[in-house]
C-alpha cells in the first residue's frame, strides 16, 4: 500500500511539473488594457450579448474611456446607444456633434457647451442619472460638465425607468422601431474601452476616485460583449491604476496520504501557497475557501485531460472555490495586475511535506478591481452576512459587489466553519504595546508580523486596530535603547494595537490558550530591516459572542435587527426602497455590541418635521426619536409654529414615556439647545420648554450623587441630597462666548467669568419630601438658559439684561415659597449698566399673559447692583432674571430697514458731491481767496471724512479686530466733532462779518480757525482714549456681550459704547454748538431784516430769494441736526425720517447752494472744463471785480457812525459785500445783497495787500489798522 502511494505521489508530481505553462498577454475574460477600435474598416459596432440582460433602472451610472483619432467639425458620432424595440426613442446614449457632447435620455437630447477634445488622448466619460433629479449629470475626466436640454423632457424623471432587456451597442448608428426614427450619427471616431454600467447613481466623488473599478451590471469582460468582426486590440497607453481587487479561482488539493481535506485546512494551504508565489507588493487581507459541491465538480467544463484521469484514480482529491482579497501597494495598472495574478496563480504548489499538491484551474482565475471587499455569504438566502478579517490599514468602502455562483453549498473557512467534533472555538481580545525599529508603515508591518507569529492552522486575527495616541498605555521606554544612541540610532516608533483572535484547537483550557498566544507574541520578530519587540500584553477571553435582537427607529424607517453573531453583518431591506439593503455590524470585542448601521443606500422615510406625526414614541425607541429630531433640526435655521409644536410634543412624549438615562438626557438637552439657538418665535412655547426640562430632571436615572447635562444654550444639573445633612447648596455657571458650552460648578463660590450663581439656604430642607417608602431621595434641580430670547419681555420699557437661572426640588412636600432665609441669586449683566439705570429682580410666572408666562417681581428684591452684576434675594424657587429699565423705544423692523437704506444712500451721495465741492474750490484759486470759501472747504472736508468713515464702519467692524474697531470708532467720533466745530466756526465768521463789522482785526484769521476746528475735536478724542479706552468699541467686543446675544442688541458698529462718554463728548458738545448757531442764525435774520428795510427802493428781492437764503443758512450752520433732540413721542418716526434725510444729504445741499447756484463757480467751470460754444474765455471783469479791503486813514475827529450799506460785489471767489466809513461814498447807489447766497457774501477783509489803486492805502507805521466796509459798488448797474 505504501508503495502504491509512493508511485502515485511521483506520478502526480511529474504530471504537475510537466503540465504546460501558458504565458498569455492577459486573462481570458477581462478586457482591461484592450479597446474596441472603430476606426478600422468594417468595424462599426459591439453589442451586449443577449444573455446579459439590463433590468429596469430608476438610477444608473455609465462610464467608459474614449480616444479620438480625428474629430470632424461637421460629422456627428455615436459612442453608445441603448434602445428598446417597444420604445420609439433613444432610451440612453452618448455621442457628439462638432465640438459638443450629446446625451440622449428618454427621447430628450441634452447638449454640452463647446469642449476641446484633443485627438490621440484618452478621456474618461461618465454619465449618471436618478429619477429623483430633473436631469442627467455628465463628467469628463471627473469634472462635471453643464448640459442643457434642446427640448422639453418628454416625461418627468420620477415616472421614468430605463426599459429592461433592451439592446446596448457601442459605436454605431442604431435604427429605432420600425425604421422611421433614426439617430443621425455615424460610428465613433476612435477607440472605446472600459465600458461599465452600475445600477445606482454614483456621486461626483465616486466618479473621480473609483473610476478604475468594475461595473456591477455590465462589465468590461469578453463574456459580456459580442465583438462581431471587431476583435479587441491591446492599447498600452490606456492606464488605470487601482489597489483593491477580488480574485476568484478554483483549485484542487490532491493528497497522497489518503486523508480528507477540510475547508479550514485548505484555506491554510492556500494562504501559504499565495504568500509564496505572489510578489511582495501584493498583500492578502483575507483568503476564503469553499468546498465545491458534487454537481459543480461534474459540471465543470475546464479540466485538463490528466486531471480527469486523476479524478477517477484518486479518491482523496477535492476541489475548492477560493476568494482572495488583494491589496496592491502602491497601486498598479489593472491590466498589469490581472496579468500578474493569472501568471502567478497558474503555477502549482508542492509543500515541503510532500503529502499533497495544489493545482489551480487556470481558466477559472478571474481578477476584478472592486470598490471594497465584499462580504462572504453563507448561503444566497441568508439574511446574516459574515464579515471576517479586514485590517484597518486597507481601504473600506461600502459596496454592493456580489459573486454569482451556481448552487453553492459552502463551509466558510475564514470565520465560523463546520468544525470537527473534537475542535473547540475560542475568541480572545489582545491589547499590546510594540516597539518597531526601522522605517515602515506600522499598520502594514504589524499585519505581516501577526500573520507570521500566530499559526494559520489554529489562530486567526479577526480585526486589527492601531490605537490613537491618547489611548496608548506605554509604561516605560524599551530597555534596549539608550539616549546616547543619538542620531545614529535607528528610527523607533512605539505603537499600541488591539485585535481579536479566533482559536480553533482541541484544547478547551482558555488559560493554556492565552499562554500560547502570549508566548508567540513575545517571540522577537526580525525580517532583516525591521524588528518588533512587544510589552504590556493583555489577553482576555471574549465571552459575549453575539448581539441581541434590537429595534431601531431612524429617519429611514424602522429596522428590526435579528440576533447576530459577533463579527458578522446583519442585512435588512430598506423600508422605502426594498431593492436596496441596510447593514449593521455586530462588533466582536469584550463587550460585543452593535455598531452604527450603514444606510447609505436607503431613502428617507421621515424627510420633514411634519413626518414625525406618523412616528410613535415607545420606551424602546425614545433615544432614536430624539436623534431623528436632532437630525431634522440641522436643516432648519427657523421653525414655524406648527413645526415647533410637532417637535415639542414628541419631546414631551419621550420624557413622559421613559426613564431618562444620561445618554437620552444629553440627546434631549442637545435638541432643546438647537431649538433655542434657532431663529424661531419661542414666546408661545416658553412654558412648554420649561416644563420639558423640568420633567427631564425629575426622571433622570443611571447616576450617583449628581449629574450635569450641558449644551451651548442650556445646562441642567441634578443633585441628590441627604435631608439630615443638608446645610446649603450653590450652583454657578461660567461662560465666555456664544457657541461654547457653559461650565457648571456645584458648591463653589463665584469667580471671574461667572455669569449666574444661586445659593440655596439651609431652610430649604423643610420643603424636602418626608421619609416614605413611596417617595424617592430629595433631588435639587438647577437649570441655566443661555438664550434670553426664550424669555421675551412684554413689559414696556424693560428688557432682560441677564441670563436666566432656576432652582427647584423634585417631589417637594409643599410649594417652596415664603422661605425663612432668602435664596441669593447673582447674575451678570449682558450689557454693562454704566449709567446705573434702574434694575428689577424678577421671576418667571407661568400664569401671566393668559398662560404664556411673564416676568413678576413678587417675593424678589434687589440686594445690590453694580455696572456688571446684580444680586437678588427671593423667598421662593423658580426661574430668575434681572430686567433693565430702557428709556429708548426701539423702531420697528420695517422702519429701521428703510432708515438704514436712506442713511447709507444719503451718505454715499453726500460723499460724492462733497468731493466735487472740495475739488472745485481747491482747484480754482480765484474761488478760495476769501475767508468764507476757506471755511467752506474745511467744513466740506470734515463732512466728507464723517460720511466715508460711516460707510465703511460696519465692514471694518466685521473683521473682528479690536484695535481696528477702536481706531474706526475714534476716527468717526473725531470727524463728527470736527463737523460740529466747523459749523460753529461758520457762525462765528458770520457774527464777525455782519454784527462786529468795525474795529475787528484778527491776525492769522484762518490759521486760528483751523487750529480750533481740527484741534478741539482731537483733544476731546485723546482725552476719551486716556480716560477710558473701552468707551470705544462694538457690541462684538464688549465683554458682557461676548457670551450671548441679548434682547436689545443692534448691528455690529464701532462707536462709543459708554453712555456717559457719549452724552458728554457728543450730545453736550453738539448742544452747545447748536445753541450758539441758533443764536447767530436769529441775529443774522434780524440784521438782514434791518438791511432790507434800509435798502433803496427797487432793490428788494422776492420771497423765493429769501427762502433760499434761510435754507442755505440752516444747512450750513447744521441746524437740521437739532431734529435728533426731538425724536421721541408720537412723532418720533417722522422726525427720524427728516433727521436721516436732511443730515445725510447735507453734502448735496452744500454743493447745490455753494457750487451749482453760484454764478462765479459756474463761470470757472465753463472757463476751465467746457469746450466749444460752452467754453467761456477769461476777461477783465474778474480782475476788476475783486473785493479789496480798504483801510481808512484815522482822523482826529471821526465822522458820526453811519449805518453800513451792503452791496453785492462780484469778487474773484464769492459775492462779497463791503461797507466804508468814507462819507464820499455815501451817495453811491448799491443793490441789496442776494439773500439766497448771503452766507458767503458777508466777508471779513482779506489780509492787507499793496495795491496801486487809490482805494488800497497802506496803514501808517505805528498805527493799528482798522478794517472797514467798502462802500464802493463794483457791481454792474441796471439800466432803468
Amino acid at each position: 500500500m505504501i508503495f502504491l502511494q509512493t508511485i502515485l505521489h511521483v506520478f502526480i508530481t511529474v504530471s504537475l511539473l510537466s503540465s504546460p505553462t501558458t504565458t498569455k498577454r492577459g486573462p481570458r475574460l477581462s478586457l482591461w488594457g484592450e479597446a474596441a477600435d472603430f476606426t478600422i474598416t468594417r468595424c462599426s459596432q459591439w453589442r451586449l450579448k443577449p444573455q446579459v440582460s439590463i433590468p429596469a433602472l430608476q438610477e444608473l451610472t455609465v462610464c467608459f474611456s474614449m480616444k479620438f483619432k480625428t474629430i470632424e467639425d461637421s460629422e456627428p458620432w455615436t459612442a453608445f446607444m441603448y434602445t428598446h424595440p417597444e420604445v420609439q426613442y433613444a432610451e440612453l446614449g452618448l455621442g457628439g456633434r462638432r465640438d459638443r457632447l450629446v446625451v440622449w435620455l428618454f427621447g430628450t437630447e441634452w447638449t454640452t457647451p463647446k469642449i476641446n477634445l484633443l485627438p490621440s488622448q484618452w478621456y474618461s466619460l461618465c454619465l449618471t442619472w436618478t429619477h429623483t433629479k430633473d436631469r442627467p449629470a455628465l463628467y469628463v475626466d471627473g469634472n462635471p460638465v453643464n448640459i442643457t436640454a434642446d427640448s422639453t423632457p418628454s416625461a418627468t424623471p420620477s415616472s421614468c425607468k430605463l426599459a429592461p432587456n433592451g439592446t446596448l451597442t457601442l459605436g454605431t448608428l442604431y435604427r429605432l422601431g420600425n425604421g422611421n426614427n433614426n439617430i443621425p450619427h455615424t460610428p465613433a471616431v476612435g477607440k472605446l474601452s472600459l465600458f461599465r454600467l452600475w445600477g445606482r447613481e454614483r456621486s461626483k466623488q465616486e466618479v473621480t476616485s473609483l473610476n478604475c473599478t468594475e461595473g456591477d451590471l455590465v462589465k468590461w469582460e469578453r463574456n459580456y460583449w459580442d465583438s462581431q468582426t471587431c476583435a479587441p486590440i491591446p492599447d498600452p497607453s490606456l492606464q488605470c491604476e487601482w489597489s483593491v481587487y477580488e480574485v476568484t479561482l478554483m483549485f484542487d488539493i490532491i493528497r497522497s496520504d489518503g486523508n480528507d481535506t477540510e475547508p479550514y485546512t485548505a484555506r491554510d494551504i492556500a494562504q501559504k501557497w499565495l504568500r509564496e508565489i505572489l510578489p511582495s507588493n501584493i498583500y492578502l487581507p483575507r483568503v476564503s475557501v469553499f468546498e465545491v459541491t458534487r454537481s459543480r465538480k461534474e459540471d465543470s467544463l475546464v479540466k485538463a485531460l490528466h486531471e480527469d484521469q486523476l479524478v477517477h484514480r484518486t479518491p482523496s482529491r477535492k476541489r475548492f472555490d477560493c476568494l482572495v482579497h488583494v491589496n496592491v501597494i502602491p497601486s498598479l495598472d489593472v491590466a498589469d495586475v490581472q496579468n500578474e495574478m493569472c501568471t502567478s496563480l497558474s503555477r502549482g504548489y508542492l509543500p515541503p511535506s510532500g503529502q499533497l499538491q495544489l493545482l489551480a484551474d487556470e481558466e477559472s482565475i478571474h481578477t476584478t478591481p472592486v470598490e471594497s471587499f465584499s462580504d462572504v455569504t453563507i448561503s444566497p438566502t441568508d439574511v446574516v452576512r459574515v464579515t471576517t478579517t479586514t485590517f484597518k490599514t486597507t481601504t473600506s468602502i461600502t459596496s454592493t459587489s456580489t459573486i454569482t455562483r451556481a448552487s453553492t453549498d459552502v463551509a466558510l473557512a475564514t470565520t465560523l466553519t463546520t468544525n470537527p467534533a473534537n475542535i473547540s472555538e475560542l475568541f480572545f481580545e489582545v491589547k499590546v504595546n510594540v516597539s518597531i525599529t526601522g522605517d515602515c508603515d506600522p499598520g502594514r508591518i504589524l499585519s505581516t508580523w501577526l500573520n507570521s507569529s500566530l499559526p494559520d492552522d489554529m489562530m486567526m486575527v479577526l480585526d486589527l486596530q492601531l490605537l490613537p495616541k491618547a489611548r496608548r498605555h506605554h509604561s516605560k521606554p524599551p530597555s534596549n535603547l539608550s539616549p546616547s544612541d543619538g542620531v545614529f540610532a535607528p528610527r523607533v516608533s512605539r505603537e499600541s494595537c488591539i485585535f481579536q483572535v479566533r482559536v480553533m484547537a482541541s484544547l478547551s483550557d482558555s488559560q493554556e490558550m492565552e499562554e500560547q498566544i502570549r508566548d508567540r507574541l513575545l517571540t522577537p520578530y526580525n525580517n532583516g530591516s525591521i524588528s518588533i519587540a512587544t510589552e504590556d500584553i493583555q489577553i482576555r477571553q471574549i465571552l459575549i459572542l453575539k448581539c441581541n435582537a434590537e429595534t431601531q427607529q431612524t429617519r429611514k424607517g424602522l429596522f428590526e435587527w435579528p440576533d447576530t453573531s459577533g463579527g458578522r453583518n446583519a442585512t435588512l431591506p430598506c423600508r422605502k426602497n426594498p431593492q436596496r439593503y441596510a447593514t449593521r455590524l455586530c462588533k466582536l470585542c469584550l463587550s460585543t455590541h452593535w455598531m452604527a448601521p450603514n444606510m447609505e443606500d436607503c431613502h428617507l422615510v421621515v424627510e420633514t418635521i411634519p413626518d414625525l406625526d406618523h412616528v410613535e414614541v415607545t420606551v424602546d425607541n425614545a433615544l432614536d426619536v430624539v436623534q431623528m429630531i436632532e437630525g431634522l433640526l440641522r436643516n432648519h435655521s427657523t421653525l414655524n409654529y406648527q413645526e415647533l409644536l410637532t417637535v415639542l410634543n414628541k419631546l414631551q412624549d419621550v420624557v413622559n414615556l421613559s426613564r431618562v438615562t444620561p445618554n437620552l438626557g444629553q440627546a434631549l438637552i442637545n435638541t432643546i439647545s438647537d431649538i433655542l439657538e434657532s431663529d424661531s418665535n419661542l414666546l408661545p412655547f416658553t412654558n412648554i420648554i420649561l416644563n420639558i426640562t423640568d420633567a427631564l430632571g425629575d426622571t433622570m436615572v443611571g447616576y450617583q450623587g449628581s449629574f450635569t447635562l450641558v449644551a451651548p444654550a442650556i445646562a441642567l444639573s441634578v443633585v441628590d441630597v441627604d435631608p439630615g445633612q443638608f446645610n446649603s447648596l450653590t450652583f454657578g455657571v461660567s461662560s465666555d462666548r456664544a457657541g461654547t458650552k457653559p461650565e457648571i460648578f456645584i458648591n463653589r463660590f463665584p469667580f471671574n467669568g461667572t455669569v449666574a450663581f444661586i445659593s440655596l439656604p439651609s431652610a430649604l430642607q423643610h420643603s424636602f419630601p418626608r421619609n416614605s417608602s413611596k417617595q424617592s431621595t430629595p433631588r435639587v434641580k438647577f437649570q441655566f438658559f443661555g438664550i434670553p430670547m426664550l424669555f421675551q419681555n412684554s413689559q414696556k420699557g424693560q428688557s432682560l439684561n441677564t441670563f436666566v437661572v432656576s432652582a427647584s426640588v423634585t417631589n417637594a412636600s409643599s410649594p417652596i415659597k415664603d422661605l425663612d432665609e432668602d435664596v441669593k441669586v447673582t447674575l451678570h449683566h449682558l450689557t454693562p449698566n454704566r449709567l446705573h439705570k434702574n434694575v428689577q429682580c424678577v421671576y418667571w410666572n407661568f400664569n401671566k399673559n393668559n398662560g404664556q408666562g411673564g416676568w413678576d417681581d413678587y417675593g424678589c428684591r434687589t440686594y445690590n447692583s453694580s455696572s456688571d452684576y446684580t444680586t437678588c434675594l427671593c423667598d421662593h424657587l423658580t426661574h430668575f432674571g434681572v430686567l433693565l429699565d430702557v428709556s429708548r423705544t426701539p423702531v420697528d423692523v420695517d422702519n429701521e430697514q428703510i432708515l438704514t437704506i436712506i442713511t447709507y444712500a444719503g451718505c454715499g451721495v453726500s460723499s460724492l458731491f462733497l468731493g466735487i465741492t472740495v475739488l472745485t474750490y481747491t482747484a480754482f484759486e480765484k474761488l478760495r481767496r476769501d475767508y468764507p470759501s476757506q471755511i467752506l472747504i474745511n467744513l466740506s472736508l470734515a463732512l466728507l471724512g464723517l460720511n466715508l468713515v460711516f460707510l465703511v464702519n460696519s465692514w471694518l467692524s466685521s473683521w473682528g479686530v479690536y484695535g481696528l474697531c477702536v481706531a474706526v470708532a475714534s476716527t468717526l467720533h473725531y470727524f463728527l466733532l470736527a463737523s460740529f466745530t466747523w459749523m460753529g466756526l461758520e457762525a462765528v465768521n458770520m457774527y464777525f462779518a455782519l454784527v462786529k463789522v468795525f474795529n475787528v482785526y484778527v491776525p492769522s484769521y484762518i490759521l486760528k480757525f483751523c487750529a480750533l476746528g481740527w484741534g478741539i475735536p482731537l483733544v476731546i478724542c485723546i482725552l476719551v482714549l486716556i480716560v477710558d479706552r473701552e468707551a470705544y468699541g462694538s457690541h462684538l467686543y464688549t465683554g458682557a456681550q461676548q457670551s450671548r446675544q441679548h434682547l436689545d442688541n443692534t448691528d455690529n458698529f464701532c462707536w462709543l459704547q459708554d453712555d456717559v462718554t457719549f452724552y458728554v463728548s457728543v450730545v453736550a458738545y453738539a448742544v452747545l454748538v447748536f445753541l450758539f448757531n441758533i443764536a447767530v442764525f436769529v441775529v443774522v435774520l434780524i440784521q438782514i431784516r434791518h438791511m432790507r428795510d434800509n435798502s433803496p427802493a427797487g432793490t428788494r428781492s422776492g420771497l423765493m430769494q429769501d427762502l433760499k437764503g434761510v435754507a442755505s443758512l440752516t444747512l450750513l450752520l447744521g441746524l437740521t441736526w437739532t431734529f435728533g433732540f426731538f425724536t421721541w413721542g408720537p412723532g418720533r418716526v417722522v422726525l427720524l425720517y427728516l433727521f436721516a434725510g436732511l443730515n445725510t444729504l447735507q453734502g448735496l445741499f452744500i454743493f447745490l447752494f455753494h457750487c451749482l447756484m453760484k454764478e462765479n463757480v459756474r463761470k470757472q467751470w465753463r472757463i476751465h472744463l467746457c469746450f466749444g460754444r460752452f467754453r467761456l474765455e477769461e476777461y477783465s471783469e474778474w480782475s476788476n471785480s475783486a473785493s479789496v479791503g480798504f483801510t481808512a486813514k484815522p482822523k482826529s475827529n471821526p465822522p458820526r457812525a453811519l449805518a453800513p450799506s451792503v452791496c453785492s460785489v462780484k469778487s474773484s471767489s464769492t459775492d462779497s459785500t463791503s461797507a466804508s466809513s468814507d462819507s464820499s461814498q455815501r451817495n453811491s447807489s448799491c443793490k441789496r445783497p442776494n439773500l439766497g447766497l448771503f452766507v458767503h457774501s458777508l466777508a471779513l477783509p482779506r489780509a492787507q495787500r499793496s495795491s496801486s489803486g487809490p482805494e488800497a492805502l497802506p496803514p501808517q507805521r505805528g498805527m493799528t489798522p482798522t478794517p472797514g466796509w467798502k462802500n464802493q459798488l463794483l457791481s454792474q448797474q441796471e439800466q432803468r
